[in-house]
């Protein structure tokens, strides 16, 4: 528990003295407010008097005390916001760019709905929880102080009561508070999985539809409200044990206090006055007490959200930057695979299998084999997506360890099988190749700053994919819609290839990007590819053989290893090849 504060305190402490200001401001407002009992006081001692003079002075301090309250208490919030608002977009900020910065591996396993929950949920903890400590909990401790201030005077017993039900209740409320947590959690695996689901399903829309599972996908999200409900009242029932507990607790402590009051009274060893102090502070503080122990469903709720939202940053980088990097701004592009072996976590063993290939500045290189046979791997490697379990990967003779993962990476372009769009303009989908990270430009809703409407063109017609850009309504500034739902797959690719001519990368790598388009969109996308990649090392992952006839290079690959080596010529002439077999095997399917 102590890690969660440490670590919300860490952000909400990052301006200490205006955070000072603010608890020194509720503690004065606190006890302004926590006064009124003393007034009543007053008042019951000064009317027999019937000195109206004397009344109004009362009445007047008491106004004036109130107002004061008032007023440090709005400035105090109003100084305690600054604090939250600028505490709660770091935490946003820092958590956000941890996730970011995660590995490959992270992301391929995460749960995109478990996510947006744990942000959406965190996020609003953040918030509730300054509230609940600093509004709740503060006032029921500076009204407790106030009232042992008054009421030792009177009678020691009273304060040890007080104290002991405090006490009491403070420790119900721990292990009551615990168990609630824990339920909270358990419940909150449930409700990602269900926001997994509707995420999910809202994504890939398209393929409900394709398919008519509509009513099947309902049905399924009907099933798993099942455990839902379960751990929900388990979470639930944990509330009603609080309430009765905390109400048993605080009704007994009321009737031990009053009851004693009364006693001293009735034996005058209290006057009237002291009475209503006695009465009033108890009806202020335990009504307090009560609201806390109540508000604890608010309390645990916030902190199980709030734990899981800084629970994102336990996850580890395991794909490190160098402690002194290597930097370049470009490569020549000459790649070295030294004895690569790799397996993935997820039991795949023998991905990679003493791989060694060398490939020269400005060659074209052409990856094929079976599914599953190491040809994305490699890629992935390259990139360092993964780090090889062993063996060296090097761009012009240096092991890419030895540089950043963010200038690594900034050498490649990249035109991926399906590519991944943002819910956003043309203009700035293209724009989003400008190396602004290399050349200190930000990112905004709409182009990229530091790439004009020129460059963005310019790359669409070296991609064949300006001509249809002038034909829509709203040509650049035309919206893709989420992951780029409103374009053919030939007009994604093309915009890819635009995206990557943008970035002007010194190596190329076009991923198994024409597999699944007809010939026309794969004609368009190989003359604008081969264009694009003139004079620049190029990867190619390739299943349809089409796309890789022009390759200086083409590497045939079979279980992790390489089997064939050649031109496409060469391999063609080898009728006992690999390549031949596939070649053979896709003319008679075309």
């Amino acid at each position: 528990m102590s890690k969660v504060f440490r670590k919300y305190y860490h952000y909400i402490l990052n301006n200490k003295w205006l955070f000072s200001l603010f608890i020194l401001l509720v503690i004065l407002s606190g006890v302004a407010f926590n006064l009124s009992p003393y007034f009543y006081r007053l008042f019951v001692e000064a009317i027999p008097s019937l000195n109206q003079n004397y009344l109004l002075t009362i009445l007047a301090v008491f106004i004036a005390v109130r107002i004061l309250g008032v007023i440090l208490d709005v400035i105090a919030f109003i100084i305690g916001d600054i604090v939250l608002f600028e505490g709660a977009k770091n935490a946003r900020v820092e958590i956000f760019e941890h996730v970011s910065n995660l590995d490959f591996a992270f992301h391929t396993e995460k749960s995109t709905g478990s996510l947006i929950s744990a942000f959406k949920r965190g996020d609003g903890a953040f918030f509730s929880f300054f509230h609940d400590i600093h509004a709740r909990v503060f006032s029921v401790f500076i009204g407790f102080v106030v009232m042992l201030f008054f009421l030792i005077k009177l009678d020691p017993m009273i304060v040890i009561l007080v104290t002991i039900s405090l006490i009491l209740t403070v420790i119900a409320a721990k292990f009551l508070v615990a168990n609630n947590v824990v339920k909270r959690k358990i419940f909150n695996k449930e409700e990602d999985a269900i926001s997994g689901i509707i995420t999910d399903n809202l994504i890939n829309f398209a393929t409900d539809k394709v398919f008519a599972k509509e009513k099947w996908e309902a049905d399924r999200l009907r099933a798993s409200f099942a455990p839902w409900t379960k751990t929900l009242w388990g979470y639930a029932n944990t509330f009603r044990v609080i309430d009765v507990t905390m109400g048993t607790l605080i009704t007994i402590s009321m009737f031990f206090i009053l009851y004693l009051s009364i006693g001293q009274a009735v034996n005058l060893k209290l006057n009237i006055g002291d009475f209503v102090l006695i009465t009033g502070f108890l009806g202020g503080f335990y009504p307090k007490l009560w609201d806390l122990v109540w508000s604890t469903r608010d309390l645990a709720k916030n902190y199980a959200d709030i734990d899981k939202y800084f629970g994102l940053l336990d996850y580890q980088i395991e794909v490190l930057d160098p402690v002194n990097p290597i930097v370049k701004k470009h490569v020549k592009g000459k790649i070295e695979f030294n004895n690569i072996f790799h397996s993935y976590k997820n039991g795949t063993k023998n991905a990679i299998n003493n791989f060694n290939l060398t490939i020269s500045p400005g060659e074209s290189v052409a990856f094929v084999g079976p599914s599953g046979s190491g040809k994305t791997t490699i890629t992935k490697l390259l990139m360092r997506f993964f780090d090889p379990n062993k063996g060296t990967v090097k761009i012009d003779g240096i092991n890419i360890k030895k540089f950043t993962k963010t200038n690594l990476r900034g050498f490649f372009g990249i035109v991926p099988q399906e590519p991944v769009l943002f819910n956003n303009t043309i203009e700035y989908n293209i724009g989003y190749g400008t190396k602004w990270f290399a050349k200190g430009r930000t990112l905004s809703n709409g182009p990229i700053k530091g790439s004009t409407l020129v460059e963005v063109r310019t790359a669409a017609k070296l991609a064949n994919i300006n001509e249809f850009i002038e034909k829509l309504p709203n040509k650049y500034k035309s919206n893709v819609g989420e992951r780029g739902v409103k374009l053919s797959g030939g007009q994604k690719q093309r915009l890819a290839i635009a995206r990557m001519i943008l970035s002007n990368p010194d190596i190329v790598i076009f991923d198994e990007a024409t597999s699944q388009l007809d010939s026309e969109s794969e004609k368009l996308i190989q003359d604008a590819f081969w264009k694009a990649r003139a004079g620049k090392t190029t990867i190619i992952v390739a299943h349809r053989l089409s796309t890789i006839m022009r390759a200086d290079k083409i590497v045939v690959m079979e279980r992790g290893k390489i089997k064939e080596i050649g031109t496409h010529q060469s391999l063609l002439d080898d009728k006992n090849s690999l390549y031949s077999h596939f070649w053979n095997l896709q003319v008679k399917l075309d």
